[in-house]
């Protein structure tokens, strides 16, 4: 599956680059979203994920509304919000993050497949604060180049790990965010065993992220118990009809 998606997408790519110019002459002003997450004052980092569909769920959220979605999850204290922009497989739209810019300060990863320099001015131009990349997309030398670029524009990185050899790959270039996704890529199944197992390679100075696979209070309990404090969740909330309630219902009291 994520061949396919990798090969949609850089069709996508060479489609957009024959039709739009990207201004790569942008603000570098730094957008710190990477800093918000290290000066809040929760005990527990959560970045909200608004996402309508996934390979793996089918449509997630039907009666889909953006702004609605973006307001709840602000107005529930979030640290940060992270935003699918891939269109075929999560059915996702660029435009969300801009839409959501304009009306809410909020912070916003955007999640997308970044295989290509162009994506990254891109990401910048829409308005998002920190970008995605997933080590299992792209070469090491190709993850550094992208890393490098995006942040060239002021822009945060997550980079994302699924096994130790991904982390090992990730923690030469020394980033600021790491994501442990405890989603199998191969068969989507997921583990949270998988943040546990590797979380202790990841240095002191760098926040992880545990993503894919909290669905429930004692899914989070048992990263506290972890030493696991910053969450990215997205289909346990986007699943309920208040995103905001379920995630005060989802941690203990003191957030």
């Amino acid at each position: 599956m994520l061949d396919q998606i990798i090969k949609t997408k850089k069709e996508r790519i060479n489609i957009l680059k024959e039709h739009y110019l990207i201004n790569d002459h942008l603000d570098s002003k730094p957008t710190k979203f990477f800093q918000t997450l290290l000066e809040s004052s929760n005990v527990y980092k959560i970045i909200g994920e608004i996402k309508k569909a996934s390979p793996s769920a089918g449509i997630i959220k039907e009666d889909f509304d953006l702004l609605c979605l973006a307001n709840d999850y602000v107005s529930s204290g979030i640290s940060n919000l992270s935003v699918l922009t891939e269109e075929d497989y999560f059915l996702g739209q660029y435009e969300y993050i801009a839409q959501i810019k304009e009306t809410l300060d909020i912070k916003i990863l955007q999640k997308d497949f970044i295989i290509d320099e162009y994506q990254v001015f891109e990401t910048k131009g829409i308005g998002a604060d920190c970008l995605l990349l997933i080590c299992s997309a792209l070469e090491l030398s190709h993850l550094a180049e992208l890393k490098d670029l995006a942040e060239e524009q002021g822009l945060d990185v997550l980079i994302e790990v699924h096994n130790e050899t991904e982390m090992e790959q990730a923690l030469t270039l020394k980033p600021n965010l790491i994501g442990i996704n405890n989603r199998d890529l191969s068969n989507f199944t997921t583990s949270l065993d998988t943040t546990i197992r590797l979380k202790d390679l990841v240095p002191e100075e760098t926040v992880l992220i545990t993503e894919s696979g909290i669905h429930s209070r004692a899914d989070v309990e048992k990263m506290i118990a972890n030493e696991v404090y910053c969450f990215l969740i997205g289909e346990a909330f986007m699943r309920e009809a208040s995103p905001g309630s379920a995630l005060v219902n989802l941690f203990p009291p003191k957030r």
